[in-house]
């Protein structure tokens, strides 16, 4: 028990795990739970905690969970801690579901109590069983960290001993701890590591939690210094939502380290290898813009940025009467506006403005829709229009689209006004600088493949 005890209290100091105030003890009535509540009663008084025992029912064992329940609340007893007993509204599907639940009931109470940590009983062995799961399922270098001292408000100080230390705490204590059937199932992937895999490698060294473990901490130094290497990354590469993708590492593996942090930063998921892999792959693409469907979002890559949207955003409309795209019909003699933009049609408008010469009976500014094309002979596809302009995914939706006739004539800011008419339409994006609206990448792009009078200026007419 004293080596135990000098253990724990030497590993608790080493990463700051037990401060002063309220501390939730989670508390299932098994072995190394038990263990937990006994050894940081002795330690109570030496960090200033003040115990409370946190009791959850998954409703998995229906027969068993009253007396776990008592036993629990005579071992808060036995310490001199509060309880707080908690039940799962239904059974959980899976392990999953179980150990969600399980922790938003520990954080609820955390929160109410205004806890400094969670504290579970997670021993050495856990963390070999952890990390050698992480690797049949082909986990990175991440995987081998496994469980840290403390993450999220979870602190962990029993990672410094094995399971058979803890069986000698309880056997010290005289008390017998609850005993749960389903932790010798093999059909779970926990148990098939615990009772067959580590019993095999122990043959070869009797030491091999120890081993295992030592492996993680060694991950957890690299882990450390490379998210270190990433997130001086991205202070240079990152933008509010956007993140400029030439300010990355050209290393795959240093930039793969920084996308991983970022998208962790901004989604609060983790990815797996084959995620990590798939959003650098897509970083690394080069044409166009690109979007990738990630456990948190959607990943859009627009030519040399990337960011996160919703999943259904920077998809076309499908529906023709969409808000989104919805037509207005133009009248002559007034102004009319339409996400962001303002048209007027025979009639003068404030500031710098393009101005394209129109006739028709309809006249009409919308969104895009499936199959549009510019008017004329060898008029080309709007969405390659976009494309060559290099507009963002997320703005094609709400970019006007004048139409004369049902003909698209005009996609401003991008296509040459047309100069066909004797009416003049006037078009200005309010709230930027209009005279700058079809320099660089959208300037009059060349796609449209239509003839233009000699003599006239490409671009936006002189006003």
């Amino acid at each position: 028990m004293t080596d135990v005890l000098r253990a724990v209290r030497s590993y608790a100091r080493a990463h700051t795990l037990l401060r002063p105030g309220p501390l939730v003890l989670a508390v299932s009535g098994g072995t190394d739970s038990t263990a937990l509540s006994l050894l940081l009663a002795e330690l109570r008084e030496e960090f200033g905690l003040v115990l409370h025992v946190a009791h959850f029912d998954h409703r998995a064992r229906p027969r068993a969970a009253a007396a776990d329940a008592a036993f629990v609340a005579e071992l808060a007893n036995h310490i001199g801690a509060t309880l707080r007993v908690g039940r799962a509204d239904v059974p959980p599907k899976n392990e999953d579901d179980a150990r969600n639940s399980r922790y938003d009931f520990l954080r609820r109470v955390a929160r109410d109590l205004g806890a400094t940590a969670i504290a579970t009983g997670h021993t050495r062995d856990d963390q070999a069983e952890t990390v050698l799961l992480h690797l049949a399922r082909g986990s990175g270098l991440a995987g081998l960290v496994g469980m840290r001292p403390e993450r999220d408000g979870i602190v962990r100080p029993l990672l410094a001993i094995g399971r058979s230390d803890t069986v000698a705490v309880c056997a010290a204590a005289r008390i017998a701890p609850r005993e749960d059937p389903t932790n010798r199932s093999l059909r779970f992937a926990r148990n098939r590591i615990r009772h067959r895999v580590l019993p095999e490698l122990a043959k070869l060294n009797p030491e091999v939690t120890s081993a295992v473990a030592r492996l993680a901490d060694a991950a957890a130094a690299v882990a450390d210094t490379t998210a270190d290497n990433a997130e001086a990354t991205l202070g240079t590469a990152e933008s509010e939502d956007t993140l400029d993708i030439d300010r990355l590492p050209s290393q795959n593996d240093a930039r793969g380290d920084a996308l991983a942090l970022w998208w962790a930063r901004r989604t609060g998921q983790r990815l797996t290898a084959r995620h990590r892999s798939a959003l650098g792959e897509l970083a690394a693409s080069t044409n166009g813009s690109r979007s990738l469907d990630l456990p948190g979002g959607r990943a859009l890559r627009e030519y040399k940025t990337l960011r996160i949207v919703a999943r259904d955003d920077g998809s076309p409309p499908t529906d023709k009467k969409s808000l989104i795209n919805g037509p207005v019909t133009l009248e002559r003699g007034r102004t009319t506006d339409w996400h962001g933009w303002r048209f007027a049609w025979d009639v003068n408008i404030e500031g710098a403005s393009q101005v394209g010469l129109i006739d028709g009976d309809r006249v009409i500014v919308r969104g895009r829709r499936p199959g549009d094309r510019m008017d004329g002979p060898r008029g080309a596809k709007v969405q390659d229009v976009f494309i060559d302009a290099k507009v963002p995914a997320r703005e094609r939706n709400e970019w006007p689209l004048v139409t004369a006739d049902e003909a698209v004539v005009w996609i401003p800011g991008i296509t040459p006004p047309p100069r066909s008419g004797r009416t003049a339409l006037r078009a200005v994006r309010m709230g930027d600088d209009s005279s700058g609206m079809t320099l660089g990448n959208r300037e009059q792009v060349a796609s449209l493949k239509e003839e233009r009078p000699r003599g006239t200026e490409r671009g936006r007419p002189r006003t």
